[in-house]
């Protein structure tokens, strides 16, 4: 008989909250399977206010008020909570043994054949959405669509991993409770900082590779984002990651290093742009976003110069005015200012433009 037994119902997304919904639909059927595992102490670890419902006899209630959700998936922090103490990683789930206390999860409780995850980004049919366990990307797009072209899936934590189209009909085991679909008008560099920013959040501190790989990461994908990016950047933060692969304590530190090394095996030509040609070819990065004003509509009134506080704007009344990309800040008052529509923003592909101001033809 075992000594403990931990079902962990705390969520690793808020968005994606799968084991809270589970244990609020099948209240009763979880209990009754957890407390037929023989052991001398029976724990159920639910997110704060997440009960609400009188405590079963033999049952202990633990309410998780810690505001990371990945180290719930770790075996160790699992038991430390149930000891009274904070969930704090010390050893991966591969690497510790747990001895006479076993940790199971909600879907294990209900012997659940098929996978609930939620599936969001740019799907059609946002939400929970029930899958095989071994299953294909084809089939998750099947079933979810996707809001114009697609460009890449990434399978959230613990898993962390993108796939493309030409990895649809690959089966894989699921065990993350979120999926985002991501389509042409997403940069994979800027989702992949925001991503590394969110593990950023969840990081404990405990280890140096979890928590100051992840902050190394955020610096790297940051400069990248402000044109200050360098190819040797990219051997930089990929050496790292495998480096967090191998010594970060917990899944956390893993998860996220196998998202960049995901990214950059898949889409490192998208990445590369940023740095090599200065483009953001999704459109998304806003450094590299720049200001234009159309000729055929420009009436040469002067507005927009009148309100640029970095006399990035050239031109006199009555000549078609153009815009100074050295000296242009992005900061979008001239947009405000002309009542012509005649400044827009522009991504990878610029509109053709005078050199120099010259007469309006009006």
């Amino acid at each position: 008989m075992m000594d403990i037994i931990i079902c962990n119902a705390v969520p690793a997304y808020h968005e994606a909250p799968v084991s809270p919904k589970l244990l609020k639909e099948n209240k009763e059927n979880i209990v009754k399977a957890l407390l037929r595992e023989p052991a001398n102490i029976h724990y159920l670890i639910v997110p704060k206010d997440g009960w609400g419902w009188d405590k079963p006899e033999g049952l202990t209630i633990i309410e998780a008020s810690h505001k990371s959700g990945f180290t719930y998936g770790n075996l160790f922090a699992l038991k430390k909570v149930s000891e009274g103490e904070k969930p704090i990683p010390l050893f991966r789930n591969d690497a510790f043994t747990v001895g006479e206390c076993m940790v199971v999860s909600v879907e294990e409780l209900l012997n659940a054949g098929k996978k609930n995850v939620y599936v969001g980004g740019k799907a059609e049919n946002k939400g929970f959405l029930d899958f095989g366990r071994i299953t294909t990307p084809a089939e998750i797009l099947a079933s979810s669509g996707v809001q114009g072209n697609f460009k890449a899936m990434y399978f959230g934590h613990p898993m962390g991993i993108f796939i493309n189209e030409t990895m649809l009909n690959q089966p894989m085991e699921i065990t993350t409770d979120y999926i985002e679909i991501l389509n042409e008008t997403d940069c994979m560099l800027d989702f992949l900082l925001k991503t590394a920013d969110r593990y950023g959040k969840e990081a404990c501190g405990r280890c140096l590779f979890g928590h100051e790989g992840v902050f190394q990461i955020r610096m790297f994908l940051t400069d990248m984002t402000l044109k200050k990016g360098k190819i040797s950047d990219l051997d930089l933060m990929l050496e790292l990651c495998h480096e967090m692969q191998q010594q970060s304590l917990c899944e956390a530190g893993v998860s996220i290093a196998n998202t960049v090394v995901s990214a950059l095996e898949h889409f490192k030509s998208e990445i590369e742009e940023h740095i090599t040609r200065k483009s953001c070819k999704a459109g998304v990065c806003q450094k590299f976003l720049t200001f234009h004003i159309l000729p055929d509509l420009c009436t040469g009134c002067n507005e927009c110069s009148d309100v640029c506080e970095d006399d990035a704007i050239l031109g006199k009344k009555k000549f078609i005015h153009i815009i100074d990309q050295d000296e242009c800040s992005g900061c979008g008052d001239c947009i405000d200012a002309c009542e012509e529509k005649a400044i827009i923003i522009a991504g990878a592909v610029k509109p053709k433009c005078p050199k120099k101001p010259i007469p309006c033809k009006n």
